[in-house]
């Protein structure tokens, strides 16, 4: 066991794990966005894991339909994330990036080239991660594309969080969110100029599926925070912008 099998799994089971525990709200009406958020990381991070690849990719054909779900429902993610996260934060330079012309033109071309070379590229049978077929040059274009749209939104909405969590003026508990989140999503970033100049070995692994463990916690710490300061009102900065992101 690798050790970037067990963070791919702790991933997954924390992406899991959090999405249900906040089920119960969903079901209120209570941020229904951040709940399909966090259930589309499980399903991106399950799908990263063979057990769970292999049997879904032979319901949908055994031709590798299963990884092009995992990129959209990654690109799903982080357009929540960049809406919400931009608002949350009170970042309106972010929310242009991402919510605005280039943000969504780069979100369209984005998904309209990754459908375009996955169908170019010859999946004749199920691969997890499509290692199988690391030869042919459309599958690293379709790979790199996968992390285009997620490190963009990310170098949007990493600066204004990890600036939230030096503000004194905001709740211990939401700084330390702030943190977690902005972190991730750095590592998000750094992963894909990484990826850029070549292999990274077991750390192909390693630093996906970290940050997302990083991003996780810090939206639960900062619903936790939420959920704490609407039965404890007091006055704070966050307390309405973080309803957005919590």
């Amino acid at each position: 066991m690798t050790a970037g099998f067990v963070v791919q799994v702790l991933a997954f089971a924390v992406s899991a794990l959090f999405a249900l525990i906040r089920l119960p709200d969903a079901i209120r009406g209570r941020n229904r966005s951040m709940f399909a958020c966090l259930v589309l990381m499980a399903v991106s991070t399950g799908l990263s894991l063979s057990v769970f690849y292999e049997f879904i990719d032979s319901l949908l054909g055994g031709v590798n339909v299963a990884n092009l779900v995992l990129r959209i429902s990654l690109y799903a993610v982080f357009t929540i994330l960049g809406f919400k996260g931009a608002a949350a934060f009170g970042a309106p330079r972010a929310r242009s990036a991402v919510a605005g012309p280039v943000g969504l033109a780069v979100l369209g071309a984005t998904v309209l080239l990754t459908i375009y070379f996955f169908a170019v590229s010859e999946l004749p049978y199920t691969s997890t991660g499509l290692y199988a077929f690391d030869d042919q040059e459309s599958v690293h274009i379709y790979a790199h594309l996968g992390r285009l749209y997620p490190a963009y939104v990310a170098a949007c909405i990493s600066l204004p969080a990890l600036a939230a969590s030096w503000n004194r003026r905001y709740r211990p508990a939401h700084r330390t969110g702030s943190g977690l989140f902005g972190a991730g999503l750095a590592v998000v970033v750094v992963f894909a100029v990484l990826t850029l100049f070549g292999k990274l070995g077991a750390f192909m692994l390693i630093l996906p599926f970290s940050a997302v463990i990083l991003v996780v916690l810090g939206l639960t710490v900062m619903w936790i925070s939420h959920r704490l300061s609407t039965r404890r009102p007091k006055a704070n900065l966050l307390r309405e912008r973080y309803g957005n992101v919590s």
